[in-house]
């Protein structure tokens, strides 16, 4: 038996905090640094700042002193602005030999253009470390879960995802929903051009790399907002939502081939039951349906537990589909260690359908 990988983890916020509790609790793991953001973190035992106990470990706002650190991977969960302003800290872990896995968009990298891809293979291969875009969306949903379904239907005619999520239990949310137009009246939240083309960083990728494994030509993407308002005061652990204001945040994406929709990704952030879209029946819940021969429709819900009814355990203070993301990135360290140098994207699963089944 091995040991412990050498992990270290870069932004102990939102995904860095629960990812940062799931690698101090499995045994196959050992952190050995944290880098953050907030020099107020700077110093601080990370499991005290992640809510657990002391683990001997401290937090350091030093990238270069990070960047030295004896660690096989790092899990990389800065916060994202959209402008890709990661890029540079990627760069620089990949080249110091440190292997990288990450929710932030670097799931198909080739979707920003060819001299992007090669700066970042370049990379990859100089420290000969591995990149891994991992997570839920992009990473799993799409490129694994909707991939698998289509083994189960041919004549393919359209792919759609949808994600909810109840961002009402969020404490310590303000700037965050603020920042999705929550709150806002809605011809102002959709003159948010930030936030969709945020989403849209995460979206996109997997729509294309799903066109390019099933053999699509895309014609176009297009974007449509679908915020609703509030008919009622909403109050949330951050923030109350007056009614006429934005109470329910989503976008959709399609792309189109040969003129018709062929794959639809819809995200719904929403606050509360009253606000609860329609169909949607958790607080952190997904669905994928695929129009064919026959149809099929899957939906998962995620709980803390069904069995003792949580939505949250006491001892995994992240909403649920916050640890589902988390544990897609610790159960990806040993093949991303293992990996040749360079970009790593989800395989393809054995069986699928394909346009043109001959490919």
């Amino acid at each position: 038996m091995r040991k412990p990988y050498r992990v270290a983890v870069a932004g102990p916020g939102g995904l860095g905090a629960p990812s940062i509790r799931e690698v101090l609790r499995l045994p196959e793991c050992e952190l050995v640094g944290v880098l953050a953001y907030s020099p107020d973190k700077n110093g601080k035992d990370a499991g005290e700042l992640v809510g657990v106990a002391p683990c001997g470990i401290k937090a350091t706002t030093d990238f270069e002193a990070f960047k030295k650190l004896d660690a096989e991977v790092v899990i990389f969960t800065a916060r994202d602005f959209g402008d890709w302003r990661s890029d540079d800290q990627i760069l620089a872990l990949l080249e110091a030999g440190k292997n990288v896995i990450t929710p932030l968009p670097y799931h198909y990298i080739k979707v920003r253009g060819p001299e992007v891809e090669a700066k970042f293979k370049a990379a990859a291969e100089k420290g000969k470390a591995t990149l891994y875009g991992a997570g839920i969306t992009p990473g799993f949903f799409n490129e694994r879960l909707a991939m698998t379904l289509t083994s189960l239907t041919n004549d393919v005619e359209h792919i759609k995802f949808q994600e909810f999520f109840n961002a009402e239990p969020l404490a310590g949310a303000l700037q965050t929903l603020q920042l999705f137009g929550f709150g806002s009246p809605k011809e102002v939240a959709e003159q948010n051009q930030m936030v969709a083309m945020m989403a849209e960083n995460y979206l996109v990728e997997p729509i294309h790399y799903a066109a390019d494994k099933l053999g699509i030509k895309i014609d176009k993407i297009e974007r449509k907002p679908q915020l609703a308002v509030t008919k009622q005061l909403i109050k949330t652990p951050a923030m109350d939502i007056q009614p006429g204001t934005v109470g329910c945040v989503s976008y959709a994406w399609t792309a189109y081939s040969n003129g018709k929709p062929f794959y639809t990704t819809e995200v719904y952030w929403f606050l509360g039951d009253a606000m609860r879209p329609e169909g949607c029946v958790g607080n952190d819940f997904w669905t994928v349906q695929i129009e064919g021969r026959p149809s099929i429709k899957v939906s998962i819900e995620a709980k803390g537990s069904f069995a003792k009814n949580l939505y949250m355990r006491p001892e995994e203070p992240s909403p649920p589909g916050y640890t589902l993301t988390v544990i897609t990135f610790v159960q990806s360290i040993p093949a991303v260690i293992s990996a040749p140098p360079g970009l790593m994207v989800p395989d393809m699963p054995q069986v699928h359908w394909k346009q043109d089944q001959r490919n």
